[in-house]
């Protein structure tokens, strides 16, 4: 199998593409597992997820992988989401941060 794109996407946003694919035909085992995953750990509603990853995306400071990845965990607090954010030395003031928190919500 060649990959032709690659581009982040949240738990939620995967879990609805598997589903339109199982529709389309059967999934293999592994597919149908990350199936399973997904849609036991998604916290959001595709649409909603993928609107927020942009938002939060958006400002520059935040890259894709890294929106997508704070949209599938969902800080519900500011010391949560610098956590996330210290990995990849992100530093996003407290106005930032609550406009995230947010968006979340």
């Amino acid at each position: 199998m060649d990959v032709k794109s690659s581009k982040p996407v949240t738990v939620s946003e995967a879990s609805a593409i598997m589903q339109k694919r199982k529709e389309d035909g059967e999934l293999g085992y592994e597919q149908t597992q990350a199936l399973e995953s997904s849609e036991k750990f998604a916290k959001l509603e595709p649409e909603k997820a993928k609107k927020v990853a942009h938002e939060i995306a958006s400002g520059g400071k935040v890259s894709g992988e890294l929106a997508a990845k704070i949209v599938d965990i969902s800080p519900d607090n500011p010391a949560t989401l610098k956590a996330i954010l210290v990995k990849d030395k992100v530093e996003l003031s407290d106005d930032e941060i609550a406009k995230i928190l947010k968006e979340l919500a």
